[in-house]
């Protein structure tokens, strides 16, 4: 298995801050009206997964992708991607929710 431990660097890269900037973006975009976390987050494989909850109880998990492609980072998902170009931003990061909450 290919690892992506080298392209991610490590653990503090900006990669992998973007990463866990998503639950702060989804905060941004909803507001009270939903909440998400990130889960399982392993920078070596490119894995993680997002939990969301709505403010009426709803609940929905989405397991995640991230590859490097040059200095982007291709977000996937139940057969959809989306490319997000540094600098990272909360702005950039929302048409990462588009797919992730496609299935919902």
């Amino acid at each position: 298995m290919f690892l992506l431990e080298k392209l991610f660097g490590n653990k503090s890269s900006a990669k992998v801050d973007a990463i866990k900037m998503l639950p702060a973006a989804y905060a941004e975009m909803v507001g009270d009206a939903g909440h998400c976390r990130l889960k399982r987050l392993h920078p070596a494989l490119g894995v993680f997964e997002l939990h969301f909850s709505t403010a009426n109880g709803e609940k929905y998990a989405c397991q995640m992708t991230a590859c490097v492609a040059g200095v982007d980072i291709v977000f996937a998902t139940n057969n959809r991607s989306v490319l997000v170009s540094p600098p990272f931003s909360l702005a950039k990061l929302r048409p990462v929710f588009d797919i992730a909450l496609a299935d919902r």
